[in-house]
């Protein structure tokens, strides 16, 4: 049995999946989809792009695989692609997370991130594969802390062939106070059954906090909730926490509308009553009122998607919700890092997050955000974290800033123009990094270029940066498939930078954001339905919040 060992370069939910799926959009003019799925499904040196498989007679053999955590010896969750010695892709036959497989659900397609992900299983560290005889490859991943592994075995014709491997975690970002979650996540919590089903799922994927939500349909909302999709039984907001090891679950809600955009409500204790029973979300209440509500039953408000460019550019204005889920499928929806950087430029601390929204994704927390915490912590900690800007956000890169030993969500005041000391740390274990970028108010200060050479181990940047006036600093790191697309993207929130007591204040950004407001009120005024003139009154209310930031 010979072995290679290198690291990798890289129901009623299954009919939800696959309207999203057929949904998913179309790649940029110049692609196709199937190339960009290629990407996605070619092994690095193949000569094919693999399927899922069964392997067949006249001759099959059987891998008997147990894939331990390095660190405590024991079988560890985590995400596994068998390719047999034809290049097609296997999985076991008895699995319980058989249905979240790549091939059943998370494989919308159009969605990045545009790496490879094989075809691949969950599995609890012990299955049994059978695959034609021959060289059969295996894939490993947990997470983005843990060091991807591939190693090949062959396996002979009508016999057991045995493999254990180690999977270690070489990046303990808790251990520097970093903890990783993904506020965006569709499961069933019906049942301790389901329960432990996801939370084997978090744990595949080295998830610390997933926040699990149900919703509506964007046509009608009541608060109760067998009319939701993804049902919530096991409560909400504190009382739904369970934990098992590091890991933990709480469930929440995704809120949507058409008209408005969706919006994450994490940690509040029940349903929200949206103003009262009710039948059309795209009329009333606007997301100020429901993020009113969510914070006064302990919750949080974050506009997923970008915010769609809805509702978001009035709600910001007048500081109504917490905070954007910006980066998803490995792109800056939405608003994009254009809106988001005008808002931070009119002088809003507005944090950013990244999610998955699994499973209409590719993997669970294929996209998510490290938050930083003194102590370890529950998910109601997470939470504060994440909406005073204490965090990052990412698709693989584990990326650290410090301004003057201050990092992300937090001030440096200066009292006049000053040189600042600038660090960052960088360390990409799932997908190389080439680009490198530091940013002051939303500009490239500087850009540094990563080598091939780099990936996998951690890099150590030390700069200083001399500053006039008041403004924020970010970083930013990413790389790019064959085709251009995004395959690897990780940034931080800012840390902000105060001189002089004056605030950050860009008249370009304001005027931007007032000209993208107006748009809104336009779409609302055009629109009939009873209840127009109090969203007209609550987006008027966000321009002239706009109009008095106008330096003079």
């Amino acid at each position: 049995m010979k072995q290679v060992r290198k690291p990798i370069l890289a129901t009623t939910a299954v009919l939800i999946f696959l309207v999203f799926a057929w949904w998913g959009g179309s790649p940029r003019a110049d692609e196709t989809i199937q190339q960009l799925e290629d990407v996605i499904h070619r092994a690095a040196g193949a000569v094919v792009v693999g399927r899922p498989a069964q392997a067949a007679p006249p001759n099959p053999g059987k891998l008997r695989l147990i894939i331990r955590d390095a660190q405590g010896g024991k079988p560890t969750f985590c995400r596994v692609n068998v390719i047999g010695s034809d290049g097609q892709f296997y999985e076991p036959e008895q699995n319980p997370l058989k249905p979240w497989s790549l091939s059943r659900l998370g494989n919308r397609t159009g969605k990045g991130p545009f790496r490879y992900f094989g075809w691949f299983f969950y599995c609890d560290g012990q299955c049994e594969v059978t695959v034609p005889a021959g060289a059969t490859r295996i894939d490993v991943w947990k997470g983005f802390e843990y060091q991807p592994l591939e190693q090949t075995v062959d396996v002979a014709a009508g016999a057991v062939s045995a493999l254990e491997v180690k999977i270690s975690r070489v990046a303990d970002m808790a251990q520097l106070g970093w903890y990783s979650g993904d506020t965006h996540i569709h499961l069933d919590r019906r049942s301790m059954d389901d329960d432990e089903r996801a939370l084997d799922l978090a744990e595949a994927e080295d998830l610390r906090f997933a926040q699990i939500l149900c919703m509506n349909d964007p046509r009608t909302y009541q608060p109760l909730m067998d009319q939701q999709i993804w049902h919530q039984m096991q409560g909400m907001g504190a009382k739904s926490e369970r934990r098992r090891g590091i890991y933990t679950l709480m469930s929440g809600q995704e809120y949507r509308c058409s008209t408005y955009g969706h919006i994450c409500l994490i940690g509040g204790s029940r349903l929200v009553d949206a103003d009262g029973l009710k039948t059309d979300p795209n009329r009333w209440p606007v997301f100020g009122v429901v993020s009113d509500e969510v914070r006064a039953i302990d919750g949080l408000a974050f506009h997923a998607h970008g915010g769609y460019e809805q509702e978001i550019y009035a709600d910001f204005a007048q500081r109504a919700t917490d905070g954007v889920e910006l980066l998803q499928f490995a792109e800056y929806r939405g608003i994009g890092l254009e809106g988001w950087y005008h808002i931070l430029n009119a002088g809003f601390q507005f944090p950013a997050i990244g999610a998955s929204d699994y499973p209409y994704c590719r993997a669970l927390g294929d996209c998510r955000t490290y938050a930083y915490m003194r102590a370890a912590g529950g998910t109601q900690e997470w939470n504060k974290a994440i909406a005073e800007g204490k965090s990052f956000f990412t698709t693989g890169p584990l990326l650290q800033l410090h301004v003057n030993e201050q990092g992300p969500g937090n001030e440096v005041t200066l009292i006049g123009p000053d040189k600042l000391n600038i660090r960052i740390r960088l360390q990409s274990l799932v997908c190389p990094v080439e680009t490198l970028q530091l940013l002051v108010g939303g500009k490239v200060q500087q850009t540094w270029d990563i080598s091939k050479e780099q990936f996998g181990r951690p890099l150590q940047i030390e700069a200083d940066l001399n500053v006039v006036k008041s403004t924020w600093i970010a970083a930013r790191a990413f790389g790019r498939n064959p085709t251009s697309r995004e395959n690897t993207e990780a940034h931080t929130n800012p840390v902000y930078v105060i001189v002089e007591n004056r605030p950050i204040r860009d008249r370009n950004s304001v005027e931007w954001l007032i000209k993208k407001l107006d748009q809104q009120i336009g779409i609302q005024a055009a629109r009939s339905f009873p209840e127009r003139e109090k969203v007209l009154t609550y987006y008027r209310r966000s321009r002239d919040a706009l109009v008095k930031l106008m330096p003079e």
